[in-house]
């Protein structure tokens, strides 16, 4: 297989990886957006509910801490790495403006199934989190910036029509 079909493959699988990569982004913003939040209610909860025992309010406050870093840093370094595969039309703002509201709208519902209903927690995030991931999967096609992928394919195949 020579060079020039193999970077035609590679430009037909852009949309592909484009939209996974999106809706990874998707889910990374869920994770950025959960961090600040749980950093907030690990520094009000504990002394709280825990005023009078010092020792295990300090415990989970510190704890809530980890477990907010751990989260800022993960959705962090998943979102740098579905980043790699995304085209530059998600750095743009209405990409950042569609993800994080899906986010927003995920850690919403995540919220809502962990308080209100009884499915279990594991599944709560499971549907949250695979949510989030298919509506940015299937909204990055629609995205501003997209359409220039196709423009772009045209372009490229007379250009490898030209050079035979």
């Amino acid at each position: 297989m020579s060079n020039e079909l193999r970077i035609d493959a590679v430009l037909k699988s852009i949309d592909v990886y484009g939209r996974l990569a999106f809706g990874g982004q998707c889910v990374a913003a869920m994770a950025m957006i959960a961090a600040p939040l749980l950093l907030l209610t690990a520094s009000i909860l504990p002394f709280a509910v825990w005023g009078d025992n010092h020792r295990e309010a300090i415990a989970v406050w510190l704890g809530g801490w980890v477990l907010a870093l751990a989260v800022g840093a993960a959705g962090v370094g998943f979102g740098v790495f579905c980043w790699r595969w995304s085209g530059d039309w998600i750095t743009e703002w209405p990409g950042y403006a569609v993800a994080f509201g899906f986010a927003g709208l995920g850690n919403a519902g995540l919220g809502y199934m962990l308080t209100s209903t009884p499915i279990p927690i594991y599944l709560s995030f499971a549907i949250a989190m695979s949510a989030v991931f298919v509506a940015g999967l299937l909204v990055a096609g629609h995205l501003g910036g997209m359409r220039v992928l196709p423009e772009q394919r045209e372009q490229r195949e007379r250009e490898l029509a030209s050079r035979r």
